[in-house]
């Protein structure tokens, strides 16, 4: 509910995210706006949402033990569970990487299949030469 307290979980969810970038290691996230009952900074909300939106995780599940409004969370966190790619943190250099890395996996399936088929057409060519 205040802005100190999401700064932090966003340099810990950064930290995650880089952590798995770089070691293969990824976790999946959520975020638990815990305290919905206080007042929220707007400032720490629609940051929130933004910082989320942009890691591709789900927006804060906020919640409150105060008003009894659990907000289905455990449901959610037996869903990340079940579904862990869809709650896996990345970051933009972790997006470049990625995208970089099946533009080139592309690319080499295209240069594989032009050289298997100019392959095919010299043994095709050899074979009816010698016949």
């Amino acid at each position: 509910c205040d802005e100190f307290s999401w700064q932090r979980a966003r340099d810990l969810l950064v930290q995650v995210a880089s952590h798995g970038e770089n070691t293969g290691y990824e976790v999946p996230c959520l975020i638990v706006a815990a305290k919905d009952d206080l007042d929220q900074s707007p400032v720490a909300l629609q940051e929130s949402t933004r910082v989320s939106q942009d890691m591709g995780i789900e927006t804060p599940i906020p919640i409150s033990v105060k008003l009894k409004d659990l907000n289905n969370i455990f449901c959610r966190i037996v869903h990340a569970a079940q579904r862990p790619h869809l709650s896996i943190p990345e970051t933009e250099a972790g997006k470049t990487r990625r995208q970089y890395r099946q533009l080139l996996n592309r690319s080499l399936m295209v240069v594989s299949g032009v050289v298997g088929v100019a392959a095919y057409r010299v043994y095709a060519a050899r074979r009816n030469s010698s016949s």
